[in-house]
This record gives C-alpha cells, structure tokens and sequence, in this order.
C-alpha cells in the first residue's frame, strides 16, 4: 500500500513537474487577448505589431514567423526582420469559398515540418520565443498557434494586428487596411517589396 502511494505520489509530482516546465511567462510587451474568441489561441499569448518590433530590437532570440503568402510578400510588402516565411494557409484557385467572396482557403499540411526545419538551421528550439505574423491577426495567425501548441510550441505570440492592419471604418480612407499593424506603427525602413531567398518561402 505504502509503495503504492509513494508512486502515486512520485507520478504525480513529476507530472506537476512536467506541466510547469510549459509554463510561459508573458514578456512585458504582451498585450491584452483579441475581444473575438475566434482569435483565441491555446497559448493564450498576444502582442502587438508595435510592441513585436520594440521586443525583438531588445531581444534578439524572439523570432518573427511571417504566415502570408509569397503574393503578399511581393505585392504588399513585408518585413526582413521575419526569420521565417512560410504560408500557415494555402489558397486553391479553382475554387471559392461559399461563405466569403474569396478562393478557398486550405491548410498548408508542410507548415510545421518546414517551420522546423527552419528552425534547425536558426538554432532555435521549442522555449524560443516566436511571434506568428499573418495580414490582421485572425484567419491565418490562428491556426498556426494551434498547430505549432500540438508540436509543444507554448511560447508562441499572435500579433493582434499583423502587418497590415485593420480596416479604417471611416473618413476618406475608409476600408482602407490603416489601422495600425506593421506597416502603419513601424518605421518604415523595416519593411519593403524586394524579396529575399534568404528567408523568403521557396516552394519545393
């Protein structure tokens, strides 16, 4: 009975152990948890377009993962200062989606095996601090939390307004992609059209 209890008790200890050991302090430039729940992620980690850029000028282990995709990088724009490039989502041009006037959108099933191999190559591992980067923060941002929490990533950022921003509700520039993000709260010089192979996604 005695032994028992004892390996119950050991069990139970290394378990409260292990749990721990996945516990995340929130770095100081987190913010507050998107209003949406739909935006939530199993880390429950968020942080802004602006805080990101004034964390990683601070901290040169946290690593930028940019989830948009190559026709974003190259005609929208995007930053260098993202380590990693890779599509969270990949969109099928031969077929739109029912519920929003756009092409449908399907997960990109190489996301983590290729994420990791990045990672290999940055020497990173899974208690480094990453920040996922999609256009506002929502559609694409999302899943690659969920996927990365599957794989034991818990450090993981969502960046609430990504690199565009939201949409200007009102006034001249309405609709318009101007609510703060990358692109609006950043200097300027951190961001451009001319690709990179040297962190940009090549399809393979």
């Amino acid at each position: 009975m005695k032994k028992t209890l004892l390996l119950a008790s050991t069990l139970a200890a290394t378990f409260a152990f292990s749990s721990a050991s996945f516990a995340v302090e929130a770095s100081k430039w987190a913010t507050e948890a998107p209003a949406k729940a739909e935006r939530h992620t199993p880390q429950g980690l968020y942080i802004t377009a602006e805080n990101t850029y004034k964390w990683m000028k601070e901290d040169d282990s946290v690593i930028l993962v940019d989830v948009r995709t190559p026709a974003e990088w190259q005609f929208v724009g995007y930053t260098p200062m993202a380590q990693i490039m890779i599509p969270s989502v990949l969109f099928k041009y031969n077929e739109v989606d029912t519920k929003k006037p756009r092409y449908k959108s399907i997960i990109n099933e190489k996301f983590i095996s290729e994420f990791e191999e990045k990672l290999f190559d940055l020497g990173a591992d899974k208690n480094t601090p990453f920040v996922v980067m999609c256009r506002s923060g929502a559609t694409r941002a999302q899943p690659a939390a969920k996927m990365l929490d599957q794989y034991g990533y818990k450090n993981v950022y969502i960046m609430t307004d990504g690199f565009e921003g939201g949409k200007v509700k009102k006034g001249e520039h309405k609709q318009w992609r101007m609510k703060a993000g990358w692109k609006v709260n950043n200097p300027v010089d951190t961001w451009t059209y001319k690709i990179d192979t040297k962190n940009a996604y090549l399809e393979k």
